[in-house]
């Protein structure tokens, strides 16, 4: 349990509130398995706390979950969104970081279903400003302009975009934040 004081997870409520935490950044079902493996990078131990968690989650409809060729995927639902953002706080806010900087390499755009859309404009200088959006069912996840110099430049742009979204949402939060975790 050594993790859980120093971070801040000290009761059951709080390991479930992580749990939500953690799903509603993912934003789309994720596998028993993944879940686990987060969740073991950020507690020591969870071997009992964690089971637990999971069914009384499910059991009080704050998470949904489907069985899948013998694998369980599980998704945060509306009313696990709605009562644990107001509990997000409760945890240490360097703990919140570092599991989501943990979470990262799980997120991905196009799992999420989320819907993209990019278009280029010309400013009025004659510069080519390339606009990229994604959003999910729920809301927007990333909208980013860049103005560049030429419209190959700006049509490169909007084509990497299109192909590796998710590359381009990593590359984006790593350059807004610094934090270099959010690129592996």
């Amino acid at each position: 349990m050594k993790k859980h004081k120093e971070f801040g997870l000290n009761t059951i409520t709080d390991l479930k509130v992580f749990i939500l935490f953690l799903l509603d950044n993912i934003r789309y079902p994720i596998d028993h398995t993944t879940v686990k493996r987060i969740v073991e990078e950020n507690v020591d131990d969870i071997s009992l706390d964690f089971e637990e968690c999971l069914a009384e989650l499910t059991d009080s409809g704050h998470l949904l979950y489907e069985e899948i060729d013998s694998e369980t995927y599980y998704m945060i639902s509306d009313k696990g969104r709605a009562v644990a953002g107001e509990l997000y706080d409760t945890l240490d806010k360097g703990f919140r970081e570092r599991s989501l900087r943990s979470a990262t390499k799980h997120i991905s755009l196009s799992r999420s279903e989320a819907t993209i859309r990019s278009y280029i404009t010309e400013t009025p200088t004659g510069r080519f400003s390339v606009h990229m959006e994604a959003r999910d069912k729920r809301e927007e996840i990333m909208s980013v302009s860049l103005t560049v110099t030429t419209r190959a430049e700006a049509e490169k742009i909007k084509k990497n975009f299109e192909n590796k979204p998710d590359g381009v949402y990593r590359g984006t939060l790593f350059a807004a934040t610094g934090r270099l975790d959010f690129l592996s």
